[in-house]
Order: structure tokens, then C-alpha cells, then sequence
């Protein structure tokens, strides 16, 4: 009976294993009929490369204050679209959506330095103000 059980928890975690890796071992083919951000963007869309990753981005305004506005996880420039043109009538506003994000790209590959790191967001945004 434990030679059972022994092979059974054997099994079972030999199966487990391949349920949880295994996913990450098939390659995925690239997706056919993908629009380009450029042709998803808003007409107010702005579009810059930093690092070799293309940023989407807005502003709007031209108070002599600026306003950035960070959006959250899983959101996008998008998250702003009340709140900006009030803005707007008193500071400079801009948004942008932080790689991964809204249509600003996913990089998977890269050189140099991780580009979704705290570091590397800080500099993004220092580039982009520029």
C-alpha cells in the first residue's frame, strides 16, 4: 500500500510540474492582422523613441506650471481623459503610458539596462520631459 501512495504522490507531482511548465515551453507564434499604435492613437496622440521603446503620449495646455500625470497599474493615458482638459485650462499637462501600457510598446527583448525597473522609469520620464 505505501509503494502505491509513493508512486501515486510521484505522479502526481510529475504532472503538476508539467501542468505548470510546460506553457512556458511552447513558443508562441507572432499574432497576423496586429493594427500599429500609431493607427489605435487619438488624433491629440503624440509618439516618441526612447531607449529603442516607442512611447505614446499627450499634453495639452500652456500654463506655465506642468502637470504630469502618472497613471496606475494596468491603466493608461486614458485614465486622464476627464481630468486633463480641465487641467489644461490652467498648467501644461502630459501623460504617457509606461511600457507594457496603453499603446506604448512591450518590449520582451532588450539591451542595456531593464526598462521596467524603478531606475528606468524615473529615466524614461526625465528623457521624455526633454
Amino acid at each position: 500500500m505505501r509503494k502505491f501512495l509513493k508512486i501515486t504522490l510521484i505522479t502526481l507531482t510529475v504532472l503538476l510540474l508539467i501542468l505548470l511548465v510546460g506553457p512556458f515551453l511552447v513558443p508562441i507564434p507572432p499574432l497576423e492582422g496586429v493594427l500599429p499604435p500609431q493607427e489605435l492613437a487619438d488624433t491629440d496622440s503624440l509618439f516618441v523613441e526612447i531607449d529603442g521603446i516607442d512611447f505614446h503620449y499627450k499634453t495639452a495646455g500652456d500654463g506655465e506650471i506642468s502637470v504630469v500625470m502618472l497613471h496606475g497599474f494596468g491603466a493608461s493615458v486614458y485614465s486622464w481623459r476627464e481630468v486633463a482638459p480641465i487641467l489644461a485650462e490652467s498648467y501644461t499637462t502630459f501623460s504617457y503610458d509606461r511600457p507594457a501600457f496603453g499603446l506604448t510598446e512591450r518590449p520582451i527583448e532588450w539591451e542595456g539596462d531593464h526598462p521596467y525597473t524603478l531606475a528606468a522609469s524615473v529615466a524614461q520620464l526625465d528623457a521624455l520631459l526633454d
